[in-house]
């Protein structure tokens, strides 16, 4: 077996072991260092000194997010500075999901007496780049995630390609997750949730949440809600809660209906008895007295304003509860 191929397998071993840990370390780390904590992770997946993890937004193509990992703040901002000469930038957008080495677009011998180089790259030691963008269509939200090697020697492999492809979901599939696990939780009436700024321009959410919000609002538009986060919306079928996080807004939205107005006591008998199970079975299921299950089962049929099981297994499929 040759070198090349041992090591391939060495990646895609350790690639394995990245998205397990990233994924299963969540809760074990603090929200605040998830994304440096993840980053470190994939520095022992694929060898980079360097890195930029950046998330914005396809309508205003700007940074609300940004995580440096062994690279100055000043970095971020000569970037953005020298977006204009960067030909990074137009090609990432045109390839989306794609790895980008800069070798890719240019050859060293003219990159290196570039302007980009010389005036942004150069001065924070950056010899090799290695990028890519990730855009959820439905949301219209952007991962960049760049990655860079202080020694012009050590150029990126095909390999390393690969890997980073594949890498950039799970980074942003699990910070997604961290996040939202890090939120308050009412499971007596859960719901789901997203961020946004004070545009109504969604910057992280829930995949349950556009779904949700497109079957009561009309004309949803792409990658936005429907109303600005000040100024909350009344939207028939749904109730909603918005309220400031960090500089932008955390809003939470779920299903309303008959079944919403039930207590959570309420909803565990409604779904023992439309599973068939008879009082003595839903009392055991639930730890109750028989007499108690019928008690709380008279109070729903009153709530919802009907008088049989048929008519209430019914009315659950309706609501899809």
């Amino acid at each position: 077996m040759s070198n090349v191929h041992a090591n391939a397998e060495q990646q895609q071993m350790a690639l394995q072991r990245f998205i397990s840990e990233i994924y299963t370390d969540i809760g074990k780390i603090d929200l605040a260092e998830y994304r440096q904590y993840a980053l470190g992770r994939l520095q022992q997946v694929i060898d980079f000194d360097g890195a930029i993890w950046s998330n914005g937004h396809q309508k205003t193509l700007t940074f609300h997010n940004q995580t440096l990992f062994n690279v100055a703040q000043q970095l971020s901002h000569d970037l953005l500075q020298y977006l204009d000469i960067n030909p990074l930038a137009d090609v990432l957008l045109q390839q989306l999901g794609q790895p980008i080495d800069m070798r890719d677009l240019c050859p060293d011998s003219e990159f290196y007496q570039s302007q980009i180089y010389q005036k942004c790259f150069s001065q924070h030691g950056i010899e090799r780049i290695l990028s890519s963008i990730h855009l959820d269509e439905q949301s219209g939200l952007f991962t960049l995630l760049s990655l860079y090697r202080f020694d012009r020697q050590r150029p990126f492999s095909e390999q390393d390609k690969k890997i980073q492809q594949i890498a950039l979901y799970h980074l942003l599939t699990a910070a997604n997750h961290a996040l939202f696990m890090a939120l308050p939780d009412d499971k007596n009436q859960p719901g789901f949730s997203a961020i946004c700024d004070d545009k109504g321009y969604l910057h992280q959410v829930q995949s349950e949440f556009l779904p949700l919000l497109a079957q009561f609002a009309d004309n949803l538009p792409a990658g936005r809600l429907p109303f600005l986060p000040q100024n909350l919306a009344d939207i028939e079928g749904l109730s909603m809660s918005v309220a400031p996080f960090d500089d932008r807004y955390l809003v939470q939205i779920r299903a309303t209906g008959p079944l919403a107005s039930l207590s959570e006591r309420e909803q565990q008998v409604v779904t023992c008895i439309v599973q068939g199970q008879t009082f003595k079975q839903a009392a055991k299921s639930l730890q109750l007295s028989p007499s108690t299950v019928s008690n709380h089962l008279y109070r729903v049929y009153k709530k919802l304003n009907i008088g049989s099981k048929s008519e209430l297994i019914a009315l659950v499929k309706q609501s899809d509860l």
